[in-house]
């Protein structure tokens, strides 16, 4: 993880991805590239009477001296941490900036949703539009999470879908550093290659890994996924994204969808 690309935004996640980010950067001593994105979707307009609009000079202004007073603060806090970054500003939706700018980047640090955005129809929308627009692994951190431990303990949450063999792969130097894998299976359903098999890819990259069997009994694959990484105290979760639709999803409700909205550990997600 050399190269890691952050969304910066003023909303309630930014501390604890900033923190995220910071401690892959000084793990792997790569670079963080912080990514400012202005979307003029979220201001007022004024019209005239021929149909024009245009943002006012003051607001204008009021929005790059947030912007500036936001690099300040981040930037003073990344030169007493010690980490090499730099900054980027463009105009435009955060989804569509961190898309463009994520095809270099080996990871993309984004927060878990607010509750105002975790309804339908557009469930959680920049952690949903993100993962299956870009070919990095995204790290999406819970609202109000501690500092992330890329060398605590992981979980696998494997199903032997392609999703999670993709999620596996994009997250092997990541697994390599952890103190301990644990392989996790909580569906009957099995798409594929068996925990097992996982386990020898693995050790064939250098990562020893153990498999368990996580009973659901009367909780969701999502709850008993916490529930899982809870006891062994994982510092993270690996899991393939929609597996399923992702229309479906939203109206139906499925893990991916539960596990971007609620999940209290930071996962790494890849479709």
């Amino acid at each position: 993880m050399k190269t890691v690309l952050l969304h910066v935004n003023r909303d309630a996640g930014q501390d604890s991805r900033l923190a995220a980010a910071i401690d892959l950067v000084r793990d792997h001593k790569g670079l963080l590239i912080c990514l400012q994105a202005t979307s003029w979707n979220s201001y007022v307009f004024i019209g005239d009477p021929y149909g024009a609009s245009y943002i006012s000079p003051e607001a204008l202004q009021s929005v790059r001296d947030a912007e500036n007073e936001d690099r300040q603060l981040i930037e003073s806090r990344l030169a007493q941490e010690g980490v090499e970054w730099e900054w980027r500003r463009v105009e435009g939706s955060a989804g569509q900036a961190l898309a463009a700018h994520a095809t270099l980047a080996d990871l993309v640090v984004i927060s878990q949703p607010e509750q105002k955005d975790a309804v339908l129809p557009r469930a959680a929308p920049l952690a949903a539009d993100l993962v299956v627009h870009i070919q990095s692994p995204s790290l999406v951190v819970p609202l109000g999470g501690k500092r992330f431990a890329p060398r605590g303990n992981a979980i696998i949450a494997w199903n032997g879908s392609a999703e999670a063999g993709h999620a596996v792969r994009l997250s092997r130097s990541l697994l390599r550093d952890a103190a301990e894998v644990h392989i996790v299976t909580v569906s009957e359903d099995k798409e594929g290659s068996s925990p097992d098999e996982l386990a020898q890819y693995l050790a064939r990259h250098g990562i020893e890994a153990q498999t368990r069997r996580q009973p659901a009994e009367d909780a969701s694959i999502s709850e008993a996924l916490v529930a899982a990484a809870n006891d062994v105290g994982a510092a993270y979760i690996v899991l393939g994204a929609y597996g399923h639709s992702r229309i479906r999803e939203t109206i139906l409700g499925g893990v991916t969808r539960e596990m971007i909205l609620h999940s209290p550990i930071p996962m790494i997600l890849a479709h």
